[in-house]
């Protein structure tokens, strides 16, 4: 049996701003909330620049991402921020995250950091586009359901740079675009439209811009229909029971983008492999509470999405594309361009999928990191 691979890193717990009733549990963990950094600093301590990048997701754990040792070792101090909602998102809401995102960023400024660069890779993207948005022009007052959000502007200090990599558009705009349009009953999986099954033999890729266009406009209607039915069924608890009654349910098959089937994707044309993910027991958005599902999935009422976030931003950004990641398609990729208007000077291709294998890619790795330290301190 080999040794246990440990990575040193310096961790810290921080307590968070207190949230609603009932975003954890048990209540003893609701009413005590907390923000952990890990850092990873050089052994000099913090450099002369005061200059630190920080990494966080709504959801996903990011201590030990393959981009924070190469940041590091070229200099550049890295934190990876997990909000209190690591690892269960089936209440979680943005504001909620981008608190403790501004909880984490004090903390560093507190530490003697000056300048903080925003490292948004994936679904932490849309996250820090959001956090900054609300630092630059502070909004969320409330809850997409009505609630307070508890936000206030000196919970979101301001970050002075924002690297873009591996983004995808927020977590409403992916899952809509991951919706199985061939779902016409989300209580009866047996009731499905067959012109629209993307994993049936009459429909095999590569698809027809007609095809998509149909699968696209079908995934936003029932994107629509579940948010119509959310809110009917929270207006009719809240009514019968309280202002913070909710209630759990479940979306499933939330793994159907037409652009996944593409040779060059994550799945590498595997259409099996989607299937399997598309049926499984877990996804994205599988699990959800109401309340949740206005805050981070309903397209058009969360009020975190990317494209509209960054467009309300106005510090400098460095976009990284990887060309096989289906959610870099240049359909997506427009919507980040147009949000950055005159900051956009173009995308950094690399010729890799989603998550970089940090050793078969070590090469890409690098010279990314390269890109960031560059971008970070000039």
């Amino acid at each position: 049996m080999s040794g246990v691979n440990a990575l040193p890193i310096h961790s810290y717990l921080l307590r968070a701003e207190n949230g609603l009733p009932h975003e954890l549990y048990p209540p003893a963990v609701n009413n005590n909330p907390t923000v952990r950094v890990d850092l990873y600093e050089p052994d000099g301590g913090i450099p002369d620049h005061k200059t630190i990048a920080i990494f966080s997701h709504p959801t996903v754990p990011v201590a030990g991402f393959y981009m924070f040792e190469p940041l590091k070792a070229m200099g550049l101090p890295c934190a990876a921020i997990a909000t209190r909602f690591v690892g269960n998102d089936a209440t979680l809401n943005m504001e909620r995250c981008a608190q403790d995102v501004g909880t984490a960023v004090r903390f560093l400024k507190e530490r003697g950091y000056e300048k903080i660069v925003l490292l948004g890779f994936s679904g932490g993207a849309s996250l820090l586009c959001f956090y900054q948005a609300q630092a630059e022009n502070f909004t969320a007052t409330h809850l997409p359901d009505g609630r307070p959000s508890g936000l206030l502007p000196e919970h979101l200090p301001a970050a002075d740079k924002l690297v873009l990599f591996g983004h995808h558009l927020g977590r409403s705009q992916t899952l809509r675009n991951v919706l199985d349009a061939s779902v016409l009953d989300e209580n009866d999986l047996s009731k499905i439209d067959p012109s629209l099954d993307m994993f049936s033999s009459e429909n095999a890729p590569p698809f027809s811009d007609e095809f998509v266009a149909r699968v696209r406009a079908r995934q936003a209607a029932r994107m629509q229909r579940i948010t119509n039915w959310v809110k009917a069924r929270l207006a009719q608890l809240e009514a019968e029971y309280g202002p913070d009654a909710d209630e759990a349910f479940v979306v499933h098959r939330t793994n159907a983008d037409p652009f996944m089937f593409a040779e060059t994707s994550d799945f590498k044309g595997d259409v099996d492999a989607i299937r399997a993910m598309n049926l499984a027991g877990n996804g994205l958005g599988r699990f959800s509470s109401l309340r949740s599902w206005l805050s981070q999935w309903a397209t058009d009422i969360s009020q975190a999405d990317g494209p509209t976030d960054m467009a309300r931003t106005s510090i400098p950004v460095l976009s990284i594309v990887q060309k096989g990641d289906h959610r870099a398609h240049p359909d997506y990729l427009r919507q980040w361009e147009d949000a950055m208007g005159d900051r956009f000077t173009g995308h950094h291709y690399f010729d890799a999928t989603h998550y970089m294998d940090p050793k078969e890619q070590r090469a890409m790795i690098i010279e990314a990191a390269k890109l960031i330290v560059g971008f970070a301190l000039r």
